[in-house]
């Protein structure tokens, strides 16, 4: 199983939250898939060849739902489960705090998610908090190997950076387009998320 991870925030939540599949090769057919359900969506072509590089949640939440949401449906048709744990913030988190919290998210989600699995983490473009992170993470046995990887590269990572900004819309009550509900079925809650 592959396990991948992102984390998002806005000024009321910090959120990390992880796609449980079976394997790298079901990602990317869904993927693939998700990608020729929408090549024929009229979009101009400079976007469109911006979009197609990497479906950031950024680009696609407010102006392409058509093409998030045929994202989230292909996530849903996926063998996954999705983790995520809530931080309410208390004022501006510093990043001291920000990371300390990211960590111990990440512990509970990898504890929630039984079996053996491969973690891929979104790359923080930070070493010694990268290195942390994976140092932190080593004890659990029922870790194979864990990597940061690049979203460009990685359909998983692109994938949970999706659901985290699902997740924060449901949460702050501003998933006006109903984003969650496709989605709601493969959450697995987590006790205080």
């Amino acid at each position: 199983m592959v396990l991948y991870i992102d984390e998002t925030e806005n000024s009321e939540y910090f959120i990390v939250a992880g796609l449980l599949v079976d394997s790298e090769q079901s990602v990317q057919e869904a993927y693939k898939k998700f990608k020729n359900r929408i090549k024929g969506f009229k979009i101009n072509p400079s976007t469109k060849s911006k979009l197609f590089v990497e479906f950031k949640s950024t680009l696609i939440d407010r102006k392409y739902q058509r093409i998030k949401n045929r994202m989230l449906e292909e996530i849903a048709d996926l063998n996954c489960t999705i983790f995520y744990r809530v931080y309410r913030k208390q004022g501006k988190l510093n990043q001291v705090l920000k990371e300390s919290i990211y960590i111990t998210m990440l512990s509970s989600i990898l504890t929630s998610a039984e079996g053996e699995k491969a973690v891929v983490f979104d790359r923080f473009g930070k070493p010694d908090f990268e290195d942390r992170i994976i140092r932190s993470v080593e004890p659990d046995e029922s870790v194979i190997k864990i990597t940061p990887g690049e979203s460009q590269k990685e359909s998983g990572l692109q994938f949970v950076d999706n659901i985290c900004s699902t997740i924060r819309l449901h949460l702050s009550e501003e998933d006006e387009y109903g984003y969650y509900k496709i989605i709601e079925n493969r959450v697995a809650v987590i006790d205080g998320a």
